[in-house]
């Protein structure tokens, strides 16, 4: 070969060394070019096309509302079971949002396998949250930690939700970047919680109650997981044989839980209730269950005691008559609450009576005390009488619109436990409960036990005395309650009756005057007034309910003045 100066060269030698060493340099460039490029498609998930794209945009808005539900879901029955609905519904929220954190934070140690954690975690939630319910009633029936069991559940919920969403957002990442695949998965995450926070009330919880709710809620879950698994079969082929057996076992939980239902159900009612439980509803406001035990024929609101047909005769008879016996005239009389029929029935026997207006919130209770035959007997027909008219509206908004005086006004509503029921012994309540009185007209209000709650009782007296005249205590003895507690007012002298005191199983001229004799060892007690803005009856009345509700471990135990009834 010749160079370009004419002089000759020799061809190059090739070195069999150099050779071996060219080529695995070039075999090292490209394993660590192919493992570059692993752990690139590691840490940005795997590719997504549009239709796995649009599928998972749609997981992230189901996600959100099970959720969700699964937090209002515990928060609720927490609250049918124990009361206090502020205080277990931000419990549970804020343990729920606790355990999402920890989630996230446990989420960023994964770094492969995005799709099939994701599919195994959205199993895990179903078959957890599918059967919640049934074990957090099991748990409070037939043990004492329920508390513990509350938030072993919602631990476990909360990290598993808290992992997916950033297990999501990682998956999305390698379609539409990580800035936009955070406000998607936000965007239908938030739209899912707003979903669910209307499903729930109107028509999960009231249609299907906590059970149901609770193991449809988990189908839906593991449905997710098997159209995720579906649509990522080919990089699920590894994980095939473990997804098909997770999601089998758990599908035979929920189905077990739903072939078993009625009679888990009425197992876990009668541990709860004792006494053989008869009816069983969930409206849209509260858990309606009657029971009976011979002639014992009780009704429970969210766990709590209206009335045992044995003595509430007791209650009734005082509530109405006491006042009637102080009023000028009766002839339009307002009943607050009452939607038992009890008291309404104890109003028409006063002849002079030309219309009974009864507003009380929910329809499912005025509805049974016209149709179930125990409360139709017991109640004498009293809701199907022609001058009743029912009126399903809330307490509160109803006064303030326009509309008729009244001269009798009978206020018969749960005990002030709660903000939205405390309200409805505030100053403002009261002063819209006096425009609504005619002249000479009498109002009276259940006011606890002044025995357990003392000074939420003389609360709700101080409360009355700012905007009537004349306010008077009043006690009366139900063996089913233990002693209850009145006051009665009015904007006239209430020192004596002005009409014949009506002659009842308990009540008459004697018994009267005896309910409006203070027991000496319940002497008058220093209280602030209720008012809006601060509500202290609500502490007090926790306070005074504190010592026995500690002692008492299930709901309706005793006859004997053991459980506060929610009047």
């Amino acid at each position: 070969m010749s160079t370009d100066d004419g002089t000759k060269s020799r061809a190059p030698v090739n070195n069999p060394a150099d050779d071996l060493a060219g080529a695995a340099v070039g075999n090292n460039k490209t394993i660590g070019q192919n493992h570059l490029d692993e752990k690139t498609e590691e840490s940005s998930g795997p590719v997504v096309d549009d239709g796995q794209f649009i599928l998972l945009a749609g997981s992230v808005f189901i996600i959100a509302a099970c959720s969700l539900i699964y937090e209002l879901l515990i928060s609720s029955l927490s609250t049918y079971l124990l009361g206090s609905s502020v205080i277990h519904y931000s419990l549970t929220i804020g343990l729920f949002l606790f355990f999402m954190g920890v989630g996230a934070w446990l989420a960023q140690s994964i770094d492969r396998h995005l799709i099939p954690v994701f599919v195994s975690i959205e199993i895990a939630i179903g078959a957890v949250g599918g059967i919640s319910a049934l074990l957090l009633l099991s748990v409070y029936a037939w043990t004492e930690f329920y508390y513990v069991a509350m938030i072993v559940v919602v631990g476990i919920i909360g990290v598993l939700v808290g992992m997916e969403l950033p297990l999501l957002t990682r998956i999305l990442e390698s379609r539409s970047g990580l800035r936009r695949s955070i406000s998607q998965v936000l965007t239908f995450d938030y739209i899912g919680a707003l979903a669910a926070s209307l499903l729930f009330p109107f028509i999960l919880l009231p249609y299907l109650g906590h059970l149901l709710t609770a193991t449809a809620v988990g189908l839906v879950n593991l449905l997710v997981a098997l159209i995720v698994a579906w649509s990522f079969r080919l990089q699920l082929h590894a994980w095939r044989g473990r997804i098909v057996f997770g999601v089998v076992l758990a599908v035979a939980m929920l189905f077990a839980c739903v072939w078993w239902l009625k009679p888990t159900e009425e197992l876990i009612e009668t541990a709860l209730y004792e006494d053989p439980v008869i009816e069983s509803q969930q409206s849209t406001y509260q858990k309606i269950v009657l029971t009976q035990r011979g002639d014992d024929f009780r009704l429970y609101l969210d766990g709590n005691l209206q009335f045992s047909s044995v003595d509430e005769y007791r209650y009734h008879e005082v509530l109405v008559h006491l006042p009637a016996s102080f009023a000028v005239q009766l002839k339009r009389v307002l009943v607050i609450g009452g939607g038992d029929g009890l008291a309404v029935r104890e109003l028409l026997n006063y002849p002079g009576v030309q219309g009974i207006d009864v507003v009380d919130l929910d329809p499912a209770v005025t509805g049974l005390a016209s149709s179930q035959p125990h409360l139709v007997r017991l109640n004498q027909g009293a809701m199907s009488d022609a001058r009743v008219e029912v009126i399903n509206k809330d307490a509160w908004n109803w006064l303030a619109e326009e509309g008729d005086l009244y001269d009798l006004i009978l206020i018969d509503l749960p005990d002030p436990e709660s903000e939205d029921i405390a309200k409805l012994y505030s100053v403002a309540f009261y002063q819209r409960i006096s425009r609504r009185l005619s002249v000479g007209g009498a109002i009276i209000t259940q006011a606890t036990s002044p025995w357990f709650a003392r000074r939420a009782f003389w609360s709700i007296g101080s409360t009355l005395e700012t905007v009537f005249e004349q306010v008077r205590p009043a006690t009366v003895y139900v063996p089913s309650f233990g002693l209850w507690g009145f006051f009665i007012a009015a904007h006239h002298d209430l020192s004596m009756p002005v009409n014949d005191v009506y002659q009842g199983r308990f009540i008459n001229d004697q018994t009267l005057l005896e309910v409006l004799r203070l027991p000496a060892d319940l002497p008058r007690l220093p209280a602030e007034i209720n008012r809006n803005h601060s509500l202290p009856v609500i502490e007090y009345y926790r306070e005074g309910w504190s010592a026995l509700n500690h002692a008492t471990t299930s709901i309706g135990t005793s006859n004997e003045a053991a459980v506060p009834a929610d009047q």
